[in-house]
């Protein structure tokens, strides 16, 4: 880690870096209060793929990195499509106040239920209902599971075979 971390800090930052501009939330992104109206031009972010990771668990490491303690109850992780697509819409209702006139919001999602769900249908309906524009959608496939092959399966069902970034416009 020591040198993992020399390695991005070898590089001064440039004179005109602001480091007292940026904000670190460890929450859910349906309430960011801190964040003025139309102040932002671009929202890159992969949100939770319903009940398939422990994002608090697995992210530990990063978590700690960053000094952030996620709030108890804030990260959340749900198994009904209906209730992930409501936490979205409200999500991304709430990106869409932040977000400046024509700013973007790019959001990456998978596939989940062995393939048989893909999640950019229901992200697409809920930016529709924060009335939020589709600007395009890319699907990366691969042929390996890249969620699972972390722990070792291997059979290109399980897990998640592709990205898939939606883009909307504000």
């Amino acid at each position: 880690m020591l040198k993992k971390s020399k390695s991005l800090l070898r590089h001064a930052l440039p004179d005109d870096y602001n480091t007292t501009s940026s904000t670190l939330l460890c929450r859910s992104a349906d309430a960011t209060p801190e964040i003025k109206d139309e102040s932002v031009q671009l929202i890159v972010t992969s949100p939770p793929f319903l009940d398939i990771v422990n994002y608090v668990g697995d992210n530990w490491l990063r978590n700690w990195f960053c000094q952030c303690e996620p709030e108890a109850g804030k990260l959340w992780q749900l198994r009904k499509l209906e209730d992930w697509t409501e936490k979205m819409t409200a999500s991304l209702q709430e990106m869409s106040r932040v977000l400046k006139p024509q700013g973007r919001i790019a959001l990456e999602v998978g596939e989940v239920r062995k393939g048989k769900l893909k999640l950019e249908e229901q992200i697409i309906l809920a930016g529709q209902a924060a009335g939020l524009t589709v600007e395009y959608t890319l699907i990366n496939s691969q042929s390996f599971t890249k969620t699972a092959n972390c722990w070792g399966v291997r059979n290109n069902t399980r897990g998640t075979n592709s990205n898939r970034i939606v883009v909307f416009k504000k």
